[in-house]
């Protein structure tokens, strides 16, 4: 279904429609965060069912994250093309072809190639979400939505984290009924999307946004990096990345490090998940229009805070920093993507080549931090030095945000 284009009464950000189309994309993120975690809590069987190494296993694991840096921008711009409904369509139904193919995985190059397909599909969700927030709302009102919307890959990777080894394999008998019971559960959601999904059209009138029909990809990304506050939100996307994936993929080591058994390591790791849940929700929708640069200053100094106190606490003062650190690390992605929508020169007309421009730089920082920090833990045996180094460039990041013009409307 199609929003008629002729009906100049239609405003986006005035329906009740956006509702449903935000809710609509939460379903979307949430499949992808379902299908990004159902191979990490199933480790163990899958390694033995396939005759794994956990170097293949690791390559795994970070299949999709590599695909994902190239396709970003080049599916970006291809959102901008085809539209919301037909592209994140075509998004999910490839995230979803991802998971099926893991359960039918006969070896380790197979099961690699299944994974990484989850590159192609899952950019196209992750790119879509702020384009659709860009057409559907206006002012500050984006800052809730962006919030509700960056919950749903949490709220998903927690259900399959939560589920895989508890629910589906008891309930299938094996790890492969990940595809089963996750995969109706995706399919069920991509139906949704096409039976509900609406279209809206940019509105090439708005200041500093003109028609991107004929323009090439080189020539998007050369009119896009001239652009001041692009530049600066692709070094921050990957700065911020490197921190959140580095502390996000290493943190249960990290707190056993600072002498919590595993089980109270992941205890504690599920409760600052949720923690980072709360702040998606009330952070960006408490970032003003305007003020949004402000916003990521501070919480990049209460991150850099934090994170010095994950590498140096231990007992109660180390639970509070890890809950705290959660809340001001999670909602700097969407308060990013909401500085970029509003930049002139980008708007809702180019903000799927902006949104794919973002997410494959930031992904470098997102394979790049577990990386790292994997280096310095073998040069000193120890995450401390690690984490100290991620707390730097957070404290040096924000220098770079007076540079950043905002608009207030």
């Amino acid at each position: 279904m199609t929003t008629p284009e002729d009906s100049s009464a239609f405003v986006p950000s005035k329906s009740p429609l956006r509702w449903l189309m935000l809710g609509l994309v939460w379903l979307l993120y949430a499949s992808f965060g379902i299908t990004s975690g159902t191979i990490a809590p199933l480790v163990g069987p899958i390694v033995d069912d396939l005759d794994m190494t956990y170097s293949q296993m690791g390559l795994v694991l970070g299949a999709w994250q590599l695909v994902y840096i190239v396709t970003a921008y080049p599916l970006g711009t291809l959102i901008d093309r085809l539209g919301v409904r037909r592209s994140l369509g075509i998004g999910v139904f490839v995230v979803w072809l991802s998971l099926v193919l893991r359960g039918v995985a006969g070896d380790f190059p197979t099961l690699f190639l299944a994974v990484a397909l989850f590159g192609v599909g899952g950019p196209i969700i992750s790119i879509g979400a702020p384009k659709v927030v860009s057409l559907w709302f206006e002012g500050n009102e984006r800052g809730l939505a962006a919030g509700i919307y960056t919950t749903g890959p949490v709220t998903g990777m927690a259900i399959a984290l939560a589920t895989a080894a508890s629910v589906v394999m008891p309930l299938t008998g094996t790890w492969r009924g990940i595809s089963l019971v996750y995969g109706a559960v995706v399919l069920v959601i991509m139906l949704m999307w096409w039976i509900f999904a609406r279209d809206v059209q940019s509105q090439p009138g708005a200041v500093g946004q003109t028609d991107s029909e004929s323009v090439s990809l080189m020539k998007m990304l050369r009119i896009l990096l001239r652009i001041r506050n692009v530049q600066i939100i692709v070094v921050l996307a990957v700065a911020t990345f490197l921190l959140n994936h580095g502390l996000n993929n290493w943190l249960p080591t990290l707190l056993q490090e600072r002498d919590m058994t595993m089980s109270q390591a992941g205890f504690w790791t599920a409760a600052s998940t949720l923690a980072g849940a709360f702040g998606l929700l009330v952070i960006p929708a408490l970032a003003r229009n305007g003020y949004r640069a402000v916003t990521i200053a501070v919480l990049l100094l209460l991150a850099s805070g934090t994170t010095v106190g994950l590498a140096t606490l231990n007992d109660t003062s180390l639970i509070g920093v890890l809950i705290l650190s959660s809340i001001v690390r999670v909602p700097m992605m969407p308060i990013l993507t909401l500085i970029l929508m509003e930049t002139p020169g980008v708007g809702a007309l180019r903000m799927g080549a902006a949104g794919g421009l973002f997410f494959a730089a930031a992904e470098i920082g997102g394979f790049g931090g577990p990386f790292l920090l994997g280096i310095l833990r073998d040069a000193t045996d120890s995450l401390t030095w690690g984490v100290l180094f991620l707390a730097v460039i957070s404290a040096v990041l924000v220098l770079t945000l007076p540079l950043i013009r905002e608009h207030r409307r």
